[in-house]
């Protein structure tokens, strides 16, 4: 039973079904349920972040500071550039609730996602759980077997079934995605959620971040090759 209010503020409590059947008089649609869930993101949410990624690329080495060293730092500045753009993307669903840099007693979380209420009205959101886990990497090459071996552990440590991996290239291939499939596909199920930089500027242009994620999961665990967001 779902609990909402009247438009006089009285506490009034729907059955699915009547919540269904007033769905449709109403004509209200998925694109309608998403916008809900998922607002537009916030203008320049991820150009900004991008922008600033690439002033740190370009800034110039001081005196005296070793190549290596000064390569070292400007990766670490970058992805933590690249946390923070991703942070503020996943905060603008508001029924996640989102903790950065997490310690735990084995290893560092990038991004702690809680699921909250409201969005368990997702048929696969639904299957998420309590919680979920985000490995965020800004580098020059595509997704690997490492990387995803190594959240697939991460998942296993911290009793999570899905992890989405913030990537700055395209999706998985060959070996690699059906590595991934595996994992998805096995009991308990560890599902990694593959997300590239080119999608996530699509919804700073109006794509809906909370249905791309949710399109990506069940190719994941379908094994599709390629499934376009509507």
């Amino acid at each position: 039973m779902v609990t909402t209010a009247t438009p006089h503020g009285a506490p009034a409590n729907f059955t699915l079904e009547q919540w269904i059947e007033f769905g449709l008089k109403n004509n209200i649609d998925d694109d309608q349920i998403y916008s809900f869930l998922s607002p537009s993101l916030p203008a320049n949410s991820i150009s900004r972040w991008l922008a600033r990624i690439d002033r740190i690329e370009k800034a110039k080495r001081p005196k005296g500071t070793a190549a290596a060293a000064w390569g070292g730092k400007k990766n670490k500045l970058k992805g933590h550039a690249f946390e923070a753009m991703m942070h503020v993307i996943l905060k603008s669903v508001p029924s996640f609730t989102v903790w950065k840099n997490v310690s735990t007693t084995t290893n560092e979380i990038d991004l702690l996602v809680k699921v909250g209420l409201a969005v368990q009205v997702s048929p696969i959101i639904r299957q998420w759980g309590s919680h979920f886990l985000c490995e965020c990497k800004l580098v020059k090459e595509g997704i690997n077997a490492t990387w995803v071996g190594k959240l697939n552990s991460v998942l296993e440590l911290h009793a999570s079934e899905v992890g989405v991996l913030f990537s700055s290239h395209g999706a998985p291939k060959g070996k690699v995605r059906t590595q991934i499939h595996m994992h998805a596909f096995k009991s308990p199920p560890r599902v990694i959620v593959c997300i590239s930089l080119d999608e996530l500027k699509e919804c700073e242009n109006g794509k809906n971040f909370l249905r791309l994620i949710s399109t990506r999961y069940v190719q994941t665990k379908s094994g599709a090759s390629s499934l376009i967001t509507q």
